[in-house]
């Protein structure tokens, strides 16, 4: 039996897992991305006699229980999210911290869980030749990925940049994202409070790098470290000061972190995430 792969289509977490079932030929197997899928997995797995992985790419902290809405939300997920981990045949934490939100706000943690970060299928990546200093001639183009407008605050008043945000709030197709980003100079992503971006794993700063982007991101997330290390973009605080002197930095040897950008796939394609990978049940 093929594996079911249940999830919402959000660049490269179904997608990945698909593309991934497909190719390695993944076997007896239900996979439910994020805790409400997790359930319906759960489900299917128990009436067909699949195994169960659970794939926890969030872990919603009472730190950000900022609404009613919030505040009932987030229990239930946690709820939930006790519920797979104890119940699951395997579970997938798309990052370490997930289980570090769960032993300091739930007191219990996965037992069987195996980190497994977000990643992209090779046709995402985009060989975009270095392009020389930008912003000599023209504005730099900062791009932006997301539905919620994190951290472009920060952007209002600098000088010498152009803002590009693909769809806006709405969602475009993959082709058009994936080519629009391309286009820019350097990607954001800035988060100035701790929340789901420090306990998972957000796909903006990775598609950046598929698409060959220097990137500018605060240290919320584990990905900062990769960028540390690769000296593919630079990691700020959440300030605008901060902001104006990594884009001077980045412009001043563009070709260099740009360069560096190729650094990274290694962690972020699929191909390399995968392909000595065991899945439960195949």
């Amino acid at each position: 039996m093929e594996a079911i792969i249940l999830g919402k289509k959000v660049v490269g977490r179904k997608e990945t897992l698909e593309y991934a079932a497909q190719k390695y030929r993944w076997q007896n197997v239900v996979i439910g991305i994020s805790a409400f899928f997790g359930v319906w997995a759960w489900v299917i797995g128990r009436l067909t006699g699949r195994k169960v992985i659970y794939y926890c790419i969030d872990f919603y902290s009472p730190e950000i229980a900022f609404t009613l809405w919030d505040k009932v939300f987030i229990p239930l997920a946690m709820l939930m999210d006790k519920f797979l981990v104890e119940h699951c045949d395997e579970v997938w934490d798309i990052s370490e911290r997930i289980n570090e939100g769960r032993r300091e706000f739930g007191k219990y943690r996965a037992k069987n869980s195996r980190i497994v970060p977000l990643g992209y299928p090779p046709d995402y990546f985009r060989f975009v030749p270095k392009k020389g200093i930008v912003g000599v001639n023209k504005p730099i183009m900062i791009c932006y990925v997301g539905l919620n407008p994190y951290g472009l605050e920060l952007l209002e008043g600098i000088e010498g940049i152009k803002l590009i945000w693909p769809g806006g709030n709405k969602r475009i197709p993959l082709k058009q994202l994936l080519d629009e980003v391309s286009r820019a100079d350097i990607g954001i992503s800035l988060w100035k409070h701790k929340g789901n971006n420090y306990y998972g794993d957000p796909g903006k700063t990775k598609l950046y790098s598929a698409c060959r982007l220097p990137v500018i991101m605060t240290n919320n997330t584990p990905y900062a470290k990769i960028i540390k290390e690769t000296n593919a973009g630079l990691v700020i605080p959440y300030n605008k000061k901060a902001l104006i002197n990594a884009i001077e930095t980045i412009k001043k040897d563009y070709n260099f972190y740009k360069n560096n950008v190729k650094d990274t796939w290694e962690y972020i394609n699929a191909d390399e995430l995968f392909s000595n990978f065991k899945v439960l049940g195949s």
